[in-house]
């Protein structure tokens, strides 16, 4: 055991044994290893707010179809003649839910979608169409869309009058041919 006269140097051994906290190296990895942690944390974390942003897109445009469904089927039952089923078409789809998603903005005209908050949905009046403000997009990718805003834009339209044949039937539409078609083909994830 070694013993320290008070007056001289205390023992290296001793210095190190009596040092407490963290060297300045020591703390600078430390800190360097919570960043890329936090950072990794935050990339994890948008990338599951994309996909439920995607996943709720998805659940939107399903109650949709099934209020489209609906609405086709009411006036299916009430006789209403070719005329009333071709109303449909380009129509507010949102009219046919029971309530509006929360985040509806309602039917607007010539909207400026680079002035709207993202992750919201609308009626473009002039356009006809379905429009949702995309807000996470890093892993969506939209096909032949010039548009600055990153948006999704769907309209009602008869399946016959997709292919652009040029054709008129002369019979009432049937069940399925109306759809909610994506006006821009996109890919999320």
């Amino acid at each position: 055991m070694k013993t320290h006269i008070p007056g001289t140097r205390a023992p290296l051994v001793d210095r190190a044994r009596a040092q407490r906290g963290l060297t300045l190296i020591e703390l600078m990895v430390c800190c360097l290893l919570a960043l890329f942690l936090f950072l990794g944390y935050l990339r994890v974390t948008r990338h599951y707010q994309e996909e439920m942003e995607e996943i709720a897109v998805r659940l939107t445009i399903s109650h949709i179809q099934v209020g489209m469904a609906l609405e086709w089927a009411r006036r299916i039952s009430t006789n209403e003649n070719r005329r009333g089923i071709e109303e449909l078409v380009g129509a507010n789809p949102v009219r046919w839910l029971d309530e509006p998603p929360y985040n509806y903005l309602g039917e607007l005209k010539a909207p400026k979608l680079e002035k709207l908050e993202p992750g919201r949905w609308l009626f473009d009046l002039s356009r006809k169409e379905l429009v949702y403000i995309v807000d996470n997009s890093d892993n969506l990718v939209l096909k032949n869309s010039f548009e600055s805003t990153k948006a999704l834009r769907w309209s009602v339209r008869l399946a016959g009058a997709e292919s652009g044949s040029g054709e008129e039937k002369n019979t009432a539409p049937e069940f399925g041919e109306l759809k909610l078609v994506p006006v821009h083909e996109y890919r999320w994830f």
